[in-house]
């Protein structure tokens, strides 16, 4: 079992008192499953009080023997309830919470605990903490890119015509469990949501749009799951678009590559080659002081000298308006190549750049791959080749 190491969890510490003493708070109460992994190294249901100064306490209310196992933090302490929350932050009065995946009823009940405590949100700053990545946590991708490149080759092997994108999932998705992806996909958008989700869409399947703020979406299994692979079986010389986070150890890579069983038309292959450029353009230019927007234009502007703006990341009112996103623990961490945003890109950042093209009646092609952002430039996690997937 990887633990995390002391000194990985005592620089984020660090880090994250610097940011409390910068919003003047006493100290930081965290809950999150998230949160909890990544400053105590284990997700065992509790709490995180971290004092502006002075050693942390992970007061664990399930499970205690094994959160000590699995943190290297001093002070491990169990926490019978709420109600005993005053007696572990002492005279605190102003902390910062968590409040953007607190719901009222719960939000409540520490107010009720924690009389005369104001609560300040601190969950934009551990965004932004958790943005940039450690050397430890950049190594923590590049194993999940090389369960990734395993799970493509596996894919490409089984790729035929008449298999549908259910069966083939379930090939990619054997594939990562065995290459020791961990199965379960974390997304900030709400608290401990995990889905095991691969995305498998061949033809028009490319071009079913579902709730997630995700380029594709899929037709999925049911209305009760209305996203991922579906029942379609795979025609010959269609675009076969395959979009698979994998995560190993809690850290997520996430690649896209397209495939096709037989032949791609010539202006799918052009559109994929215009994907590559995007990626290549993201490469040279993704490096700390460069913003989201700015590289967010760098690629519209690809896109639109080679006439396919309105086909760029969705179709019609269906269309996502970003072409990478932030990931590391969670799949949509920060940054976010977007309009408006103007945040500063840093070393350390990792980015998944996803450029993808659609065509109404026919389907999708794309590319996603996972960078690092360095002073010199992003440098390119994913391992996997680039180029078109092509089975005879």
């Amino acid at each position: 079992m990887l633990l995390t190491p002391r000194t990985e969890l005592e620089h984020r510490i660090r880090r994250l008192q610097a940011a409390l003493e910068r919003q003047a708070l006493d100290g930081a109460l965290l809950h999150s499953t998230t949160s909890l992994l990544y400053f105590t190294g284990s997700a065992q249901q509790g709490h995180l009080w971290v004092p502006a100064a002075g050693e942390p306490r992970y007061l664990v209310r399930r499970v205690l023997d094994r959160a000590r196992r699995e943190s290297a933090l001093s002070h491990i302490e169990p926490l019978t309830s709420l109600r005993a929350l005053p007696d572990h932050l002492g005279s605190a009065r102003r902390i910062g919470m968590e409040l953007d995946r607190l719901p009222v009823t719960q939000f409540e009940l520490y107010r009720r605990h924690l009389p005369g405590v104001e609560a300040v949100d601190v969950g934009p700053a551990i965004r932004q903490l958790r943005s940039v990545k450690s050397p430890w946590e950049v190594e923590r991708v590049r194993a999940s890119a090389r369960a990734a490149d395993e799970t493509y080759k596996a894919l490409y092997v089984a790729l035929r015509e008449g298999l549908t994108e259910l069966e083939l999932s379930v090939v990619g998705e054997t594939a990562q469990r065995l290459a020791g992806a961990q199965g379960m996909i974390r997304w900030h958008a709400h608290n401990a949501f995990e889905s095991p989700v691969m995305m498998v869409l061949a033809g028009e399947s490319g071009l079913a749009f579902s709730f997630a703020d995700t380029p594709f979406g899929g037709e999925g299994l049911t209305p009760a799951a209305p996203y991922g692979a579906g029942r379609r079986a795979i025609r010959r010389d269609e675009p076969v678009c395959v979009d698979y986070p994998t995560v190993v150890d809690g850290y997520v890579h996430d690649q896209t590559r397209t495939m096709v069983v037989g032949r791609l038309a010539p202006d799918l292959v052009r559109a994929h080659g215009v994907c590559r450029e995007i990626l290549d353009m993201i490469a040279e230019e993704a490096r700390p002081g460069a913003t989201g927007e700015q590289l967010w234009e760098r690629a519209v502007a690809i896109a639109r000298r080679a006439g396919l703006e309105e086909h760029f990341m969705g179709w019609g009112e269906s269309r996502v308006r970003f072409v990478g996103h932030g990931v590391g623990l969670e799949l949509d961490e920060w940054p976010i190549l977007a309009p408006r945003q103007q945040q500063p890109l840093e070393a350390g950042n990792v980015i998944a750049v996803e450029p993808k093209f659609f065509f109404p009646g026919r389907g999708a092609v794309g590319l996603e791959s996972t960078f690092v952002v360095t002073p010199s430039g992003a440098e390119r996690l994913s391992i996997t080749g680039e180029e078109l997937g092509v089975k005879p």
